[in-house]
């Protein structure tokens, strides 16, 4: 919020590590732990404050007003200071984000008004608990709905151009999928259609996973599933160019060692002609 408000980007670091140190000191004097304010620090910013020192000046000015004060402002209306926390509060909204939400996504709005209203309702601890578990639902769909596997026709294989050079003549009895996307709990079920669907004249299923950039345990245990479903019914998998992160994930699980590492291949074309080889045996 207060980098929104001055256009500027804060450690946050330093920020953690100097709150930890006053939260460790300020038992001493008798304070309890605290974290930081934004009410506070969008007064200052919107008072005109440009460094630091306007945090500091703040604090001193307390101090005073608690060592010598104290007796005048207790007799404040607690009604005053709520009109100027109401007054802090409208300054440092940025009310024009409501005219927006008709223009976003539907599950990013309603994250915003949820922790909105939880924020207004209840407290900026819950409403941030809150806002960040809907927004990792949220995050879990669109990976979700962007991961495909599709089956590749023999003249997209020969055409080249997703992910991988031109491959003519599939043998009869292969099929192949492409995978793009990431490979997680929420995507992972994508790969069940291939098991379902691998069977009759299809010999040999090769995964091109060249767009494929992360993968979880989900999708590893679905990996296998298919392999051993594959191989109860004398099949093959054949694994195509896979990326960094799933390949380094694959080869910790042993699952290199399980498929056969002459069944993971570095391109497509490799993978189709090692799929040759494979029905050159039957």
């Amino acid at each position: 919020m207060a980098d929104g408000l001055v256009d500027d980007r804060h450690d946050s670091n330093q920020e953690l590590m100097a709150q930890g140190a006053a939260n460790f000191v300020s038992p001493l004097f008798g304070g309890i732990p605290v974290t930081g304010v934004i009410a506070r620090t969008a007064t200052n910013i919107r008072g005109g404050a440009h460094t630091p020192v306007a945090g500091l000046v703040h604090a001193v000015f307390l101090l005073v007003v608690l060592l010598v004060a104290a007796p005048l402002a207790k007799d404040v209306p607690l009604a005053v200071l709520a009109a100027v926390l109401v007054v802090v509060a409208i300054r440092m909204g940025e009310w024009e984000e409501f005219a927006l939400l008709h223009k976003k996504p539907r599950g990013d709005s309603a994250v915003f008004l949820a922790t909105f209203s939880l924020t207004v309702l209840f407290d900026l601890t819950v409403a941030v608990e809150v806002g960040m578990v809907l927004a990792a639902f949220a995050f879990i769909k669109r990976v979700a709905d962007t991961t495909q596997v599709h089956a590749m026709t023999g003249e997209q294989v020969a055409q080249g151009g997703q992910g991988h050079e031109p491959v003519k003549d599939v043998p009869r009895g292969v099929i192949i999928y492409r995978v793009f996307g990431a490979l997680l709990f929420g995507s992972a079920e994508k790969l069940d259609r291939i098991i379902r669907r691998s069977g009759g004249e299809t010999k040999v299923v090769i995964l091109h996973m060249a767009a494929v950039t992360a993968m979880d345990a989900t999708a590893l245990n679905r990996i296998e599933s298919m392999h051993a479903k594959m191989k109860r019914h004398r099949e093959h998998l054949i694994l195509s160019a896979p990326h960094t992160q799933p390949y380094f994930m694959l080869e910790k699980a042993g699952f290199f060692d399980e498929l056969g590492r002459d069944n993971v291949c570095a391109d497509l074309e490799s993978a189709v002609a090692r799929a040759r080889q494979l029905l050159a045996r039957k």
